[in-house]
């Protein structure tokens, strides 16, 4: 089967490689979608060391069962995505729900465990996520990207009538834009950074968006909640600046979620004197468990848009096109998706 293979930092690679075979309570999936994550990107050009080439990469996965190994009970044709965390299932994390906590788990796309930049994968039956027919393939390859963000949300909640605000308009902040809507909350205030993504925060249903570049932030949130700040201030863009802006606008006992990520060799003057005087509560999310199902059946009824959020398509071939797109920050793509014939 073709595969694109990270070989060395900076690296990829078209090669043949031998097609996986299921093993007792796997299955074989035949990738029809692949999500290319900024994440990936981070890895292969070597700034976040979450794997170790040679390894075939991508965690967002979508596509049909080709085949099943023995003691399972999924169907061969049935359309999944994978929710790919691999965990015990027996310490007291995953019996609790939360398999994403596992100390001894780890994850389909990195080490070592291939990913769906190929034709195949092979993942434990457990991993399968089904699909209705009204969500495409492409759909299907990006809602891990929404997974993770919904998480949080599903976690911590957000109470109807608030008032949430958002640093940056790419796929997460895309993602929390849509869920904070259809939870009610009344103003969702929107930071973004170019024109593209403006518009596309604009798109979405942000209620008010400010221009992160030409605009004083800090400002324009005291002036959208009379001074108060948000209810829940949510850092989607991973920069020095937007975790303290996260903090500043966040309202006296509010709620800050953390899922950007910043460079690991960026250093942030963490606010501790204001977090303790201020009683903020703070969450670092990343991904649920237990939140893709609830979410499929919100992408299927229509809540949540994720069909335009693929603004870009490839083949396996031009990985490496799209891996410059993104390391290259072009602002008019929010999800890259590759795409097999």
């Amino acid at each position: 089967m073709k595969a694109a293979v990270w070989t060395d930092y900076n690296k990829i690679e078209i090669k043949d490689v031998p097609k996986p075979v299921p093993k007792e309570g796997e299955v074989l999936v035949q990738v029809k979608a692949a999500g290319v994550c900024a994440t990936d990107v981070h890895i292969i050009i070597g700034a976040f060391k979450h794997a170790t080439p040679p390894h075939i990469l991508g965690h967002e996965i979508c596509g049909v069962i080709a085949e099943c190994g023995e003691r399972t009970s999924a169907k061969i044709g049935e359309r999944v995505i994978i929710n790919t965390v691999i965990s015990c299932g027996k310490c007291e994390w995953c019996k609790s729900g939360r398999n994403e906590m596992c100390p001894n788990g780890s994850e389909i796309g990195f080490n070592p465990h291939n990913g769906g930049y190929a034709e195949y994968v092979v993942v434990p039956e457990y991993a399968l996520v089904r699909i209705p027919d009204n969500i495409s393939y492409k759909e299907g390859a990006i809602i891990e990207s929404v997974v993770c963000p919904s998480g949080s949300i599903l976690r911590f909640g957000i109470e109807m009538g608030s008032t949430v605000f958002i640093q940056g308009a790419g796929p997460a902040g895309i993602a929390y834009l849509q869920l904070a809507k259809s939870c009610g909350a009344a103003k969702v205030i929107v930071s973004a950074r170019g024109s593209e993504r403006i518009e596309y925060a604009k798109k979405f249903g942000a209620d008010i968006v400010i221009d992160a570049q030409n605009e004083d932030v800090y400002k324009r949130v005291m002036e959208e909640t009379n001074g108060i700040g948000a209810r829940y201030s949510i850092d989607a863009a991973g920069s020095v600046s937007s975790v303290e802006m996260a903090v500043r606008a966040c309202a006296n006992g509010g709620d800050i979620f953390f899922y950007g990520i910043p460079g690991e060799d960026k250093k942030i003057n963490f606010p501790v004197t204001e977090i303790v005087l201020r009683h903020l509560n703070l969450h670092g999310v990343c991904g649920n468990y237990l939140a893709w199902e609830p979410l499929v059946n919100l992408i299927s009824s229509g809540q949540i848009n994720v069909r335009d959020m693929v603004t870009h398509e490839y083949s396996l071939e031009e990985l490496p096109k799209a891996v410059e797109q993104i390391k290259n920050t072009d602002r008019s793509l929010i999800k890259a998706v590759i795409v097999f014939e």
